[in-house]
């Protein structure tokens, strides 16, 4: 596959194993710039370990990951210019709304001011004004969600990581979420990597969806050819 000079992500010949069982077996994806794409399969398909070599959480065995056009194998989380929405949301019990959000501009020692305005732009994209003083205690879980989204988005990355954030909502909170993460991710042309088993929240969001089987793509297209003619069984 040539790469192309919009590509915010490439893996090229990735190949990772964990105590010799293979999870990844030579693997070349390419994402573009301002895309949503989702890497769809079931457990032990290999698609929440791509997210982590994207984030740098762990190492390729063999090949390479580029982020922008460089190569990102030897290059350290906090650099990599990412966001990341973890399954549990992860959000800090002890900090209130606002300093959850406001961490990483806070650790960035950007300006209090900035922070102030950055942060009110958050709550206000995520449709949670009026919350910054609560803890995520006192939240639900579709608040909880947005307050972690909103936390990874304040940094201006230039490619977002979702790694099954929906799977701990209730069915009719998945579906709200579905529509105002796609709704967020065209107001800002974020683009945006989804790791999910679930095909209904890949065919309603994505841009393309990758199909991953055995560390593997079967296939990966728009939605809807995905769906209506798959190359494989």
């Amino acid at each position: 596959m040539p790469a192309t000079t919009d590509a915010i992500l490439r893996f090229e010949n990735v190949s990772k194993s964990f105590q010799g069982q293979v999870v990844l077996d030579d693997l070349t994806l390419e994402m573009r710039q301002g895309e949503f794409l989702t890497l769809l399969g079931p457990s032990g398909c290999g698609k929440t370990t791509s997210l982590n070599l994207v984030a740098g959480l762990i190492r390729p065995d063999r090949g390479i990951v580029y982020l922008r056009g460089a190569p990102a194998n030897d290059v350290p989380p906090r650099r990599r210019g990412l966001g990341l929405v973890f399954q549990s949301w992860a959000l800090f019990p002890h900090l209130n709304v606002f300093d959850n959000i406001a961490y990483g501009l806070q650790i960035r020692s950007v300006a209090k001011s900035e922070i102030r305005q950055r942060v009110d732009a958050m709550l206000n994209l995520v449709r949670l004004p009026g919350v910054a003083e609560k803890f995520p205690s006192q939240l639900s879980g579709g608040m909880q969600q947005r307050v972690a989204l909103a936390r990874a988005l304040v940094t201006q990355p230039d490619l977002l990581l979702l790694e099954e954030p929906l799977s701990n909502l209730d069915a009719a909170l998945r579906k709200e979420m579905q529509i105002e993460l796609r709704r967020i991710h065209g107001e800002l042309n974020v683009s945006t990597l989804l790791v999910t088993h679930s095909q209904e929240e890949a065919l309603v969001m994505s841009d393309r969806i990758a199909v991953m089987r055995r560390g593997r793509i079967e296939c990966i297209d728009v939605p809807h050819r995905v769906y209506n003619r798959p190359p494989t069984r």
